[in-house]
């Protein structure tokens, strides 16, 4: 009878993976309030933003019913621009960013110099190896994960999504913040730094959701009773 009584009252949560990355990255994710939908990438045109990019996501998304959305990286980006357009009852935000404001100013200066235009998926599968060490240390397993996920990776989305992490700027005027939980680790090496109103993680990591899920899952939790 209480198992019969969870399922009626959990909520629907779709989780948005981070660049170079899809569902295999909640892995370790169990809500006991929730009940987990995986948001998948699809082809992007050339010209989308990612506002664009955020509406051609909602046919995956009941919105007939009460829903929740979680984003981690990139998908925090996407859960914000998602809540301009349809009306989730949550927002989560995590080892990503709920306002371009609280992006590091190095990313601004890539901008600046524009890199953004020499990004390709040839690049990023090539060098991942480079840039692991800024998402964090993690075990041999998971970093076989990492790998794997971004040699899996659509190429054109790759290089298209590079591009527009670079240039995102978030309207704020538009953003539900009263809703948003955000999760930042202290050893966050992409985001950490002018994060405000977030649950700190200790010993967190951008990739912190394969590792210090326990944690995450009571904080998620807690907001759907």
């Amino acid at each position: 009878m209480e198992l019969f009584l969870n399922s009626i009252s959990a909520m629907n949560i779709y989780c948005i993976p981070g660049y170079g990355t899809d569902s295999r990255l909640f892995k370790n994710l169990q809500l006991k309030n929730y009940d987990i939908k995986f948001i998948n990438w699809v082809k992007p045109d050339q010209h989308d933003n990612l506002s664009d990019y955020a509406t051609k996501l909602i046919p995956q998304i009941d919105t007939s019913k009460p829903f929740a959305l979680l984003g981690m990286s990139l998908g925090g980006f996407l859960a914000v621009e998602l809540s301009h357009q349809i009306k989730p009852e949550h927002i989560f935000i995590l080892s990503s960013v709920k306002s371009s404001s609280e992006i590091l100013s190095y990313l601004g200066f890539i901008q600046h110099i524009g890199i953004q235009h020499i990004i390709s998926a040839k690049i990023v599968k090539r060098s991942k190896w480079l840039v692991q060490p800024i998402f964090g240390k993690v075990d041999a397993e998971n970093k076989k994960l990492m790998y794997q996920m971004i040699d899996d990776a659509d190429s054109e989305f790759t290089t298209w999504a590079g591009k527009q992490i670079i240039v995102w700027k978030s309207e704020d005027n538009l953003t539900p913040f009263q809703k948003i939980t955000h999760i930042i680790g202290d050893r966050d090496l992409l985001f950490s730094k002018k994060i405000a109103n977030a649950h700190i993680i200790k010993q967190g990591t951008h990739l912190m959701v394969l590792d210090k899920t326990a944690e995450i899952n009571m904080i998620i939790d807690s907001q759907h009773q």
